[in-house]
């Protein structure tokens, strides 16, 4: 009995899977800043006729900004780290 082998086509070239590293890398990165630091990235500021308001976002809507910054890193952190089995 033979075995065959199934051929993977052309590697990509070094660029291109820097990309494929680096993008979801940074979507990571960004996302856990968002995850991290809610408050700060939901913050308005608008002029009034009394000056600055801000306008806070809720207990609720902020949980939720913390939960999909961290689920959004995972994916990206699997893309990253699995890019490699993916490509050729």
């Amino acid at each position: 009995m033979s075995s065959v082998v199934a051929q993977a086509g052309p590697a990509l070239p070094a660029p291109f899977r820097l990309v494929f590293l680096l993008v979801p890398l940074l979507v990571a990165g960004l996302a856990l800043v968002v995850a991290a630091f809610p408050r700060r990235m939901t913050r308005w500021q608008l002029r009034g006729p009394d000056g600055a308001t801000h306008v806070e976002s809720s207990r609720t809507h902020i949980l939720v900004i913390r939960v999909g910054g961290v689920v959004v890193a995972a994916i990206a952190l699997g893309m990253a780290l699995g890019a490699h089995a993916i490509l050729p």
